[in-house]
């Protein structure tokens, strides 16, 4: 009876034949890139994946300010979009004209320029000499109504030059983004900018004449007011010559008194008692008219003055 003895078993293993020992090999290398390669990707995955989260939460704070404007809450959509303009640095011009737009349509319009004007600063913009791209026009767009904004409220308060002056940049800034200059953008936005650029015009025309018509008016005033004063000084004039060197008119009664019977002709001289009698009748009659001038000379500084014309005996 014969036996067959197997070699022990130890901490190695032994196998049947050279092929099943080269696989086990080539297994356990696959094992060891696996592991070596997850310790070298390990730190990019996290970064991916903090990647991931941190877009997350940018597209989640988007979507919440994009409920909060389109629900009218302008001030808060304004604060949520906020929170983005110094962590988004894929398209960093965005948060800054999602608050400036925000801030517009609460009515806060030097706020919204403020921002607007940054993100003019950020957003790309076309080569000189080419029409704006879809994304200048969309800045360019809403900074120039906020620049209108700021024109209607200076309108309000009648400070027709600052109207002008905020009109005028709004045109400017609108310019090349409407339907006749070649800029980027739907066709919507095209006609969105038509329609601001000629109401912008409408404005600043109105403004240039009412700034004229004051000005004309104001000139019309000071004119009046010179006339009034020569008028015036006239009056005076006219009221001191009545008072100082303007006597009463002679009146019939007195040419008749002092021609008809102090002149006697020759035909009617008679004799000197008869001279004498006429003289003393004409003294009577200049003395009666001196004493009438007086008295009418008296109530006329009581009334305040005469007016020069009065009637004597």
């Amino acid at each position: 009876m014969s036996t067959t003895t197997t070699p022990p078993r130890g901490d190695r293993d032994f196998f049947t034949s050279i092929e099943a020992a080269q696989e086990a090999r080539a297994i356990a290398d696959a094992r060891a890139r696996r592991r070596k390669l997850l310790r070298w990707s390990s730190p990019v995955v996290a970064v991916v994946g903090l990647a991931a989260a941190f877009l997350l939460a940018i597209c989640g704070v988007v979507l919440v300010g994009e409920r909060s404007y389109a629900a009218t809450s302008y001030t808060s959509a304004a604060g949520q979009f906020g929170v983005l303009r110094s962590v988004n640095a894929v398209e960093t011009w965005k948060p800054h004209y999602n608050v400036g737009t925000s801030e517009y349509s609460s009515g806060r319009f030097f706020a919204a320029t403020q921002e607007l004007e940054h993100a003019l600063t950020l957003v790309p913009r076309a080569p000189e000499g080419e029409p704006p791209g879809r994304d200048e026009c969309l800045v360019r767009i809403n900074l120039s109504l906020s620049y209108e904004g700021l024109g209607d409220e200076a309108a309000r308060a009648s400070d027709h030059p600052m109207a002008i002056s905020y009109y005028d940049q709004a045109l400017a800034m609108i310019e090349g983004c409407g339907s006749g200059g070649g800029g980027g953008g739907s066709q919507q936005e095209q006609e969105s900018a038509d329609q601001a650029q000629d109401r912008q015009e409408q404005k600043q025309d109105e403004q240039q004449q009412e700034q004229g018509g004051e000005g004309a008016e104001g000139e019309g005033e000071n004119e009046g007011e010179n006339q009034g004063g020569n008028g015036e000084d006239e009056g005076d004039q006219g009221e001191d010559e009545g008072e100082q060197g303007g006597q009463p008119s002679p009146s019939p009664s007195d040419s008749e008194g002092e021609g008809g019977e102090g002149d006697p002709t020759p035909s009617d001289s008679g004799t000197p008692s008869e001279t004498s009698t006429m003289s003393d009748q004409q003294r009577e009659l200049e003395e009666r008219n001196r004493e009438a001038q007086e008295e009418r000379e008296r109530e006329q500084q009581e009334e305040g003055g005469g007016s020069g014309g009065g009637q004597g005996w």
